[in-house]
């Protein structure tokens, strides 16, 4: 289920939502949701900045500014009923909030230790992503912003593509999906998550997802 290539899908994934998050649009117009985007991470980039060396002698530290910072501007409920997908219905409403919570926990210490791990060999460089200028008018309540980002080790741009989504009852813009060179967070894990359910059931995911959030607490001591 949690196979060396998602652990780098998720990585990538963590270093390009942090940097990314506090690029100037380019065009002459910024979309609301990209907007957003900025604003949230000028505060946050400029936190990891401020606070590399705390977080290499305090991990506990990573996850709290990415708690406060980040998590706010994610919208884990849409995230979990995609990467669930047929799955979602045929869960009892206390399994479908029992997986947001085990989920939303595994992306956030999954991230948190990517981070971590990132920090301790990299300096955060602020000119890593390229946004791609919005084409067109925003219109609906999706919305994807495309980018490029630029790997620490100087290899080719990585494409990477947010999808967010506007909540009318919360007048929100919130992320939902995250997708690397064409592979979408929330298709990888739907496919592996899928195939668990199918072979032992729902119970069993939440299971595993817990005992998987339990690793990474343990590999962060």
């Amino acid at each position: 289920m949690f196979n060396v290539n998602t652990a780098k899908l998720f990585l990538l994934i963590s270093l390009s939502l942090l940097v990314s998050l506090s690029t100037v649009y380019a065009g002459g117009s910024t979309p609301e949701p990209q907007r957003l985007m900025e604003e949230t991470s000028k505060k946050m980039i400029q936190e990891f900045i401020n606070n590399s060396d705390a977080i290499r002698n305090d991990p506990k530290l990573a996850y709290k500014l990415i708690n406060d910072n980040l998590v706010p501007k994610i919208n884990f409920r849409l995230m979990s009923r995609w990467v669930l997908g047929k799955n979602w219905k045929k869960a009892s409403k206390e399994q479908q909030q029992k997986f947001i919570e085990q989920f939303t926990t595994l992306v956030i210490k999954f991230y948190s230790k990517a981070l971590i791990d990132f920090i301790k060999n990299n300096d955060i460089d602020e000119n890593i992503i390229t946004f791609i200028p919005f084409r067109g008018e925003l219109k609906g309540k999706y919305a994807t912003i495309h980018s490029q980002v630029k790997p620490p080790n100087g290899s080719e741009p990585v494409k990477v593509n947010y999808d967010l989504y506007h909540s009318k009852k919360t007048g929100l813009w919130q992320v939902y999906d995250v997708s690397v060179e064409g592979i979408s967070l929330v298709t990888t894990y739907r496919s592996s998550f899928n195939q668990i359910i199918t072979q032992k059931g729902m119970d069993a995911l939440l299971s595993e997802l817990s005992d998987k959030t339990s690793s990474i607490n343990q590999a962060k001591g």
